[in-house]
Parts: C-alpha cells; structure tokens; sequence
C-alpha cells in the first residue's frame, strides 16, 4: 500500500459518517477517484474514494469497520490506490483486499 511521503501529506477531516460511506473535507487537494484514504487513532480505517462531491469533499467506501470514527477526525490521503501483490508467489494462492495472506500461509516475501 502506497504511504505518503511527509512532504506531500494530504490530509482532510471527516465531515459525515453513515455506516460505511464516508465523506471527507479536503481544503486544499482533492484526491482522485479510487484513492485510498485512511482514519482513525491508528490509521486503521480504509476508505477508498468513489466521487468527487464538490471542490472540497469525497465520498467513499469504507473498506474496514468504522466503529470509532466521528466527524472531526483526521484523514489521510495515502497518494494511491489499493494495490495486490503480484509475482509467481502468488499463483494459488488467497490474499484479502489488502494483500495479506488468508490460506494459513506465510505471507510472499518477494513479489511487486
């Protein structure tokens, strides 16, 4: 998963939260469609961009339990989309949507 670097940080507010669609205030940058977003204490929250709403809020998806998050809060653009992992590691193998492995496998060292 992509991680910003500290010069480029983009980083919004939670303006509303129902169930799993989020939306999110940018002032300066909005971030493209099918980036990922993350929140939270931890930045444990996942949320992927599904639209642009205005010249300043997203809406997304969040791909992680909200439990915990409130309008107000801190939001990160992380600068990409979600990512899977690929190589001849991978082949037979089952990963979630975050790229970690789920088949009681240790998880592939040497893929892209």
């Amino acid at each position: 998963m992509t991680t910003p670097t500290s010069q480029s940080v983009n980083r919004g507010v939670v303006a509303s939260v129902r169930g799993s669609v989020v939306d999110v205030r940018f002032d300066t940058d909005l971030p493209p469609i099918h980036s990922v977003l993350r929140a939270g204490d931890e930045e444990e929250i996942v949320i992927e961009v599904l639209a642009q709403r205005d010249a300043h809020h997203v809406r997304g998806i969040a791909l992680t339990p909200t439990q915990g998050l409130a309008r107000g809060m801190a939001v990160t653009d992380t600068g990409g989309p979600l990512k899977a992992p690929v190589g001849k590691e991978i082949l037979s193998r089952m990963f979630d949507v975050f790229g970690n492995a789920i088949d009681r496998e240790d998880q592939p060292l040497d893929v892209q």
